[in-house]
């Protein structure tokens, strides 16, 4: 990838946003806080790609008039990630919770990219190899530090080809019709385009609608949920796939053009709609949970002066990363939920997930982090670590009982009164003797018996708290009831 073809898009894509007079109108109260996450150097315009459970994020600005940077931001401090030595351009394109970052850097200024990894420190390791013309992206980078993207082969001939770069450097080509790998989760899942998922050296392709054939797969969640578009006649549309099929997230002002970015644990996923031409309608940054698109503009504080154009990423924590105008120019932004929860059932002194509460079984009560919950019961006694290597991570490794004798039987989180979108997950990775029920609020979350290919169960649901308490328990018929992790969002 030549550097001024991105200089290129991202001109355009400013021309586009200054042909909007205003932003849009928020409406209701909002959901989101807005950060803008300012420019390198003197320069005015940057874009937010991603952002991991810690809250940072990454993306590209311009230091200078004639040049493009990665940059990495972290609790309000902008960081110019640099380039390969002796390079002029770079660009981040996705961070792990470890704070590693995937992207693309050239080698000298104006030259090919190649794939890219920087270390938490900032340190850059080129992944590229030593043919001069494999030029290639880093797109995606999974808990280890392995980075996925596009390479050209070592013959250096035709386009970039789906590629894994493992911690070490090596290489590992995923398949000769397989395109630039777009995202990896957590279990070593790729995806990539034309649609697909690849894992351990078996590829499955994802179907488009009846009658079309163009497919691309962008992101993909721990769980497995794949998140893309697909053609339909002229059209764009952004889905996700149920199974092997492709549904439709719906569409906003109509624009044909629409796809989706990324996908977090809980099921929410940001995207773009992007008429793609000059002049045209500007492009809007969207917002998809239980069944519903939402203009991101809406969502945040009147008269804040965004026009938010791009949603390119989000966390298990709800906050969405992107790009959109403010003040006259292209910025990168950071909403943050009004409020959220992310909580996880562990034994005391187990490792906590990056960006989670833990929950150590204590009765309810304050805890640090500025949150109220607990158990009705001191329920500390019946919490787990596994250390089992069949999780995905430590939010899937440890749980704490539902039902075990004489412990406890509900569990509560002091909320604002208002709607909320809950994630729950129940399993133990050692064992299946269950049958998971849990219920919120009285509604029925999770769902379902595991067996030897399914230790997990999980659920998400908008519900409404009118006491001040969100209340977790048992849901009739439950059998060993446990729960592993609990997402709260607002909205």
């Amino acid at each position: 990838m030549h550097a001024h073809r991105v200089l290129g898009a991202t001109a355009l894509l400013v021309l586009a946003a200054l042909a909007v007079p205003a932003a849009y109108a928020a409406t209701g109260t909002a959901r989101y806080t807005v950060t803008d996450l300012g420019a390198l150097g003197t320069g005015d315009f940057s874009v937010a790609t991603a952002v991991n459970n810690a809250g940072q994020v990454v993306g590209y600005s311009n230091p200078t008039a004639t040049t493009t940077h990665a940059f990495r931001w972290s609790n309000g401090t902008l960081t110019d990630l640099g380039t390969n030595p002796g390079g002029g351009f770079s660009r981040a394109n996705a961070i792990n919770n470890a704070g590693q970052v995937a992207g693309t850097a050239d080698r000298i200024p104006g030259g090919f990219g190649y794939p890219v990894r920087w270390s938490a420190g900032n340190v850059i390791t080129d992944l590229g190899g030593p043919v001069t013309n494999a030029l290639g992206v880093g797109n995606g980078i999974d808990p280890a530090g392995r980075v996925v993207g596009g390479q050209r082969p070592n013959s250096s001939e035709g386009n970039p080809l789906g590629t894994l770069y493992q911690v070490d450097g090596t290489r590992v080509d995923l398949g000769a019709n397989l395109g630039p790998a777009t995202g990896i989760n957590a279990v070593g899942q790729v995806v990539g385009s034309p649609a697909y998922i690849w894992r351990n050296g078996t590829v499955r392709f994802l179907p488009g609608f009846p009658g079309t054939g163009s497919t691309a797969a962008n992101a993909i969640s721990i769980s497995g949920q794949v998140v893309g578009w697909a053609g339909a006649g002229l059209s764009q549309i952004a889905v996700r796939w149920q199974g092997t099929n492709p549904v439709s997230l719906g569409a906003i002002d109509g624009i044909m053009r629409n796809q989706a970015n990324a996908v977090n644990a809980a099921g929410q996923i940001v995207g773009t709609a992007d008429p793609q031409c000059v002049p045209c309608p500007a492009p809007r940054a969207w917002l998809w949970q239980a069944g519903t698109m939402t203009a991101l503009d809406t969502l945040i504080p009147a008269g804040s002066g965004w026009t938010l154009q791009q949603a390119n990423g989000i966390n298990d924590r709800g906050q969405i990363v992107g790009a959109g105008v403010h003040n006259g120019h292209m910025r990168a932004y950071l909403l943050t939920p009004v409020f959220s929860a992310t909580v996880n059932f562990q034994p005391a002194g187990a490792p906590r997930p990056v960006g989670y509460l833990a929950d150590t079984g204590a009765a309810f009560g304050p805890r640090s982090g500025g949150r109220t919950y607990g158990w009705n019961v001191d329920n500390s006694a019946n919490a787990r670590d596994r250390n089992a290597s069949g999780s995905a991570d430590q939010r899937y490794d440890t749980l704490n009982h539902l039902q075990k004798p004489g412990g406890a039987r509900q569990w509560e989180l002091a909320v604002p009164n208002g709607r909320y979108l809950v994630h729950v997950v129940a399993g133990d990775p050692s064992t299946t003797d269950s049958v998971y029920r849990i219920t919120v609020e009285g509604q029925l979350v999770v769902s379902g018996t595991p067996d030897a290919t399914r230790h997990w169960i999980e659920g998400t649901m908008a519900v409404t708290v009118s006491d001040g308490r969100l209340t977790v328990t048992n849901g009739t018929g439950a059998v060993n009831n446990k729960i592993d992790y609990i997402d709260v969002i607002s909205g």
